[in-house]
């Protein structure tokens, strides 16, 4: 299994990590994402206790901010292991987190693990899968029932640390 996950009850941090590539490098990718992640979160607390202080654009834009440098500081430090170690060349994972501050939730999203909404006995998804199934069905190329049987249903079209940088969906 090369899925890893956080709960930090005091950072009201949550993190869902899937590894992705060969051996044990998706279980190495998604280890190391979660903790970095966390690591910095922890370390930059300040932005978010500016939020919790008073909700003003400003002080929303910083916790996002932090957010997408988290999740990019994961992306350059899964990368450069990958680098420095033949076997876990292209690993990655892909990440989906919630941050709770006071009375918001603010989200980090790469990959195609979902974060789903479950208000009122419904469900709702609220990130969108960053996937070459998902990009074919936005274009018209392909129906959603189509997927099931695609060759390419696991073809992810962003990840953390496959490439140096990665662009996060951030939002709250």
């Amino acid at each position: 299994n090369e899925d890893n996950f956080l709960v930090d009850k005091k950072l009201n941090l949550f993190i869902v990590a899937d590894g992705m590539g060969g051996h044990a490098a998706g279980e190495v990718a998604s280890s190391v994402a979660v903790r970095e992640v966390r690591r910095i979160i922890a370390e930059n607390r300040q932005a978010v206790e500016r939020f919790i202080d008073g909700d003003t654009p400003e002080s929303r834009r910083g916790v996002l901010d932090l957010i997408d440098e988290a999740i990019r500081g994961a992306c350059a430090r899964v990368f450069q292991m990958a680098q420095e170690s033949p076997e876990r060349r292209g690993m990655g994972t892909t990440l989906s987190m919630l941050l709770v501050a006071g009375r918001r939730g603010f989200i980090g999203h790469v990959g195609d693990s979902r974060i789903y909404l479950l208000r009122t006995g419904q469900v709702h998804q609220i990130t969108e899968d960053h996937s070459l199934i998902n990009e074919l069905i936005k274009r018209g190329r392909l129906k959603p029932g189509d997927a099931f049987d695609s060759p390419y249903k696991n073809a992810v079209t962003r990840a953390v640390g496959v490439y140096e940088t990665v662009e996060v969906d951030t939002f709250d």
